[in-house]
């Protein structure tokens, strides 16, 4: 080839062979084909983060909207649906809840059946005339001792019992193993003596009191498993909680009321159901009124029911 015949264009001037003619352009040396126009440019900074828990394409948060058993809107129920509620879970768990009630009796029976003796015998003794003052004194004192025991433990039961009722609202079976799980034992134990004073006090006012505590403190012992409040706060919540809703709250404890009442003629029996419904029923209540997670469909065993992956 002659000195003055021009270089092909496509010739490499380091070593490198001529591409056939016709053939496609080569990339430029030293990197890759860049992509092509129009596709997706990554933002500055890095790459895209991934939406938060509860945003697009991920899984709602808990106790969302779309989840399983999604949270209710605060405001008023029907008595009807508590009720029903109630019942649908009791079927469901319904031996549970029925050796629940039967510890119950057994704890107050226990404390209770002391009393009652102790009473008998400061009776018998009296009537023989062998009985002085101070030992009157000291079995009734030991009477009362004992009965304030009894009313302490069966307090505690009840809110644990309560403690397995806000499970059951919330889509999770309950079990001996989560009866006994909850925030604080300490907190609890102070608002069964919050609420043992406020009855005192409310049997010093003609019992007025006593009715006024039945119908604004049933949430006491919610706001304390539920919602990990102090005592005082828990009391203070629940009146201004029936306070607000008045109107249903107040009409589903006459209901419940009347339920108990017509178990306790059927020889006592019926508490074992009654019981149980009354205390499904108001969990029901407090979930609603405050806006808390409240299970569509029915109870599952174990952690699964809280969002957690069944195994």
């Amino acid at each position: 080839m002659s000195e003055n015949t021009p270089q092909s264009p496509y010739e490499q001037n380091q070593g490198g062979g001529t591409p056939p003619s016709g053939g496609p352009t080569p990339p430029p040396a030293g990197g890759p084909t860049p992509p092509p126009s129009g596709g997706p440019t990554p933002p500055a900074g890095g790459p895209t983060q991934p939406p938060a828990y509860g945003g697009a394409g991920q899984p709602p948060a808990y106790g969302g909207p779309e989840g399983p058993y999604g949270t209710q809107p605060s405001g008023p129920f029907r008595v009807g649906e508590a009720l029903s509620f109630g019942w649908d879970r009791f079927k469901g768990n319904w031996l549970f809840w029925v050796l629940f009630v039967l510890l119950t009796f057994v704890v107050g029976g226990i404390f209770n059946a002391g009393s009652i003796g102790d009473y008998q015998e400061i009776n018998e003794a009296a009537m023989r005339g062998d009985i002085s003052t101070e030992a009157a004194a000291g079995v009734s004192a030991g009477s009362s001792l004992l009965g304030l025991v009894g009313s302490l433990l069966t307090s505690i039961l009840g809110a644990l019992g309560i403690n397995a009722a806000l499970r059951e609202v919330s889509g999770e079976k309950a079990t001996w193993g989560t009866l006994f799980k909850v925030n604080t034992y300490g907190m609890i134990i102070l608002a069964a003596l919050l609420l043992m004073v406020a009855g005192f006090v409310g049997l010093l006012l003609c019992g007025l009191g006593l009715i006024a505590l039945a119908i604004f403190a049933p949430f006491t012992y919610h706001g304390v498993v539920d919602k990990a409040q102090n005592a005082w706060q828990a009391f203070t919540s629940s009146f201004r909680l029936v306070g607000q809703n008045f109107g249903p709250v107040f009409l589903l404890e006459l209901a419940l009321l009347g339920i108990n009442i017509v178990g306790a003629i059927l020889c006592g029996l019926g508490l074992f159901v009654t019981i149980p419904l009354s205390v499904l029923a108001l969990a029901y209540a407090f979930r609603r009124i405050t806006g808390g997670p409240v299970s569509a469909g029915p109870a599952a065993a174990g952690p699964a029911a809280y969002g957690a992956p069944a195994v």
